[in-house]
């Protein structure tokens, strides 16, 4: 009799040697609500797990099990990381790449891969986000989507001039900016992978997620 195993998920496991990398790696992680273990020994790894090294050591070493997915990541790198998470979660990019922005003083920002939030925060340089985040997060599309406020429109179009093949869409503030209760953060966040607690008191993100998760005009 044939067993056949159907996988919604793989466990993520760290094995990075590089001290300063792996602390990084565990931050990003962490401040995610992406679950993972660590490398210990060989037959510790529980079954069908991916694991994510920089180590050729510990890549050929895991390569004795035929169960394992190894995402070797020698260079260190956003990408490289981003690859095992869609690992673990069964996929080789994300549909689409969706940013959005609350526009102010400090734009304030969300990204998802379809439903993972990947980043969030706030930051001067939009431009130079999106191009990070286009280079980190494999994704089939990439959708910007600029609040209209203020210097919506001129942000939105110095997107669409400097980040070549992304669409960029204008979408109207109305009912964007999200009450301070509890329960309206719970339903704003319900289906995402994220690490909750980290956004629940962030309006100006969760302003951001609802311009993200809104259609607007495309800015051509």
């Amino acid at each position: 009799m044939i067993e056949v195993v159907v996988l919604l998920y793989r466990n993520l496991v760290v094995a990075v040697y590089d001290p300063k990398w792996f602390r990084e790696v565990v931050d990003k992680l962490r401040r995610r609500g992406i679950k993972f273990s660590f490398y210990y020994t060989l037959d510790e790894v529980p079954e069908y797990s991916v694991v994510y090294t920089d180590s050729s050591e510990i890549r050929d070493e895991v390569g004795a099990r035929r169960d394992l997915a190894v995402v070797y990541d020698p260079e260190r790198t956003c990408r490289g990381l981003e690859k095992a998470v869609l690992a673990s979660l069964m996929k080789s990019e994300y549909g689409s790449l969706t940013i959005g922005v609350d526009p102010g003083s400090r734009h304030a920002f969300i990204a998802l891969g379809d439903s993972v939030v990947v980043d969030w925060g706030f930051m001067d340089d939009l431009v130079g986000k999106v191009r990070e985040l286009v280079e980190c997060v494999p994704a089939t599309s990439v959708i910007v989507r600029v609040g209209a406020h203020g210097r919506g429109l001129e942000i939105a179009r110095d997107v669409k001039i400097r980040v070549p093949g992304v669409r960029v869409e204008l979408v109207s503030e109305y009912n964007t900016t999200p009450s301070h209760s509890r329960a309206s953060a719970r339903l704003l966040l319900k289906g995402l992978v994220v690490n909750r607690q980290y956004l629940r008191g962030n309006k100006d993100v969760l302003a951001a997620l609802r311009i993200a998760l809104k259609q607007g005009v495309e800015v051509l």
